[in-house]
């Protein structure tokens, strides 16, 4: 029975001593796991938000050249003084320029309209072949000359944008017409402005984000403001590099309205303006917060969530990158098979050690019992 219960005392003690440390090694693993996760997607939403922040400075370091160009400047003056003469005139500009340049009819060219369309034409046949190839070359959708009164006298596309006021007509509260406002309130400033990305209906509906700049003669007159239409390309370019992200993990953008800004990785349809997201983090990111945490993303998956903030002019984005947890769980759980067999091997080393244990003690035992059997038949063998 003494033997019976010191299996029993092995067994129930090696089996917990073994479950516990499987559990510990197992519990620490998987926070390892998670500790790991968290870190590279902290350090892949930080570089996917750099390179935004790249991308949107070169466009305004860009803009800002165009905008301090001579040629540009001089073209600009011009058209915004010969603007004005038709206007006092009687003569209406943006009927002519739509006709000529948009509807593709040049009968009246340098005839009805006087010199001034001649020379328009002139200016617009030099600018236009530079404009269109940097706007195709940098990846830009659009390049605008803007009177100070919000006219748009200069386009590269000439969609039904070309020629309508940014004060009084129909795209006046678009991106485009919010950075002209907002240029026109500090005429006197040559910090760039940067709107939201919005759809934007002169080009069918798609998102855009627009820069915009004042411009200023050689005595320093306010004369304008130019402006860069950007697509979302370069934006999506950006955010779906996945790289490093496993099978699950995204990153993508979210807006002040909880509006993606950038397509969804597991939508095959456009997500942009159209995908809401109001996870925790994201409402957190877009209070200027930043960390990491386990949160339930737009398609009511459970994910590990970091989350930080990109300011875009006057508005701020959330950048997310998020991989599901499964995946997490799945990594960690992929080494199991290495912690069984060592707590196999622990297992069987304790039954061993307490064999090996046990066995000496019964050989001490038996070798104690002889000898006192070898002294007991010595003392007989004397006394008799």
């Amino acid at each position: 029975m003494s033997s019976r219960r010191f299996w029993v005392a092995v067994f129930t003690s090696l089996t917990l001593v073994t479950f516990g440390i499987g559990w510990g090694v197992n519990t620490y693993l998987i926070d390892k796991r998670i500790e790991l996760a968290g870190e590279r997607l902290a350090l892949l939403g930080t570089l996917r938000r750099d390179a935004l922040e790249r991308y949107v400075d070169t466009a305004a370091a860009e803009l800002s050249f165009w905008g301090a160009n001579d040629f540009i400047l001089e073209q600009q003056a011009w058209i915004v003084a010969a603007w004005q003469e038709a206007v006092a005139a009687g003569r209406d500009p943006a009927a002519y320029l739509r006709k000529t340049y948009t509807e593709g009819d040049s009968s009246s060219r340098g005839q009805k309209q006087t010199k001034n369309a001649a020379i328009y034409e002139e200016l617009h046949a030099q600018l236009h072949p530079t404009a269109r190839r940097f706007v195709t070359e940098r990846g830009y959708h659009d390049f605008f000359l803007i009177s100070p009164g919000g006219d748009i006298h200069y386009s590269v596309e000439k969609e039904n944008d070309f020629t309508t006021n940014l004060m009084t007509g129909p795209y006046k509260d678009s991106g485009l017409g919010d950075v002209f406002r907002q240029v026109i309130a500090s005429p006197e400033s040559r910090a760039v402005r940067v709107s939201d990305l919005q759809a934007y209906a002169p080009s069918g509906g798609k998102p855009a984000m627009f820069l915009a700049r004042a411009m200023y003669d050689h005595d320093g007159q306010f004369i304008g403001v130019i402006a860069l239409q950007s697509p979302t390309e370069k934006i999506q370019l950006i955010m779906h590099f996945d790289k490093g992200m496993g099978e699950t993990g995204e990153t993508y953008l979210v807006g002040q309205d909880y509006l993606m800004r950038s397509d969804s990785r597991f939508s095959e349809l456009p997500t942009v303006l159209k995908q809401r997201v109001e996870s925790g983090t994201a409402q957190r990111a877009l209070r200027g917060e930043y960390g990491v945490e386990f949160t339930t993303d737009y398609r009511g998956v459970e994910v590990l969530s970091a989350y930080s903030s990109l300011p875009i002019g006057e508005t701020n984005w959330a950048v997310m990158a998020e991989i599901d947890k499964a995946e997490i769980l799945e990594s960690a759980t992929s080494e199991r098979p290495v912690i069984a067999g060592f707590m196999l091997f622990f297992y069987s080393l304790g039954i061993w050690s307490a064999w090996f244990i046990q066995r000496s003690e019964s050989s001490g035992r038996s070798g104690e019992l002889m000898a006192d059997l070898d002294v007991d038949s010595s003392g007989d063998f004397l006394g008799s």
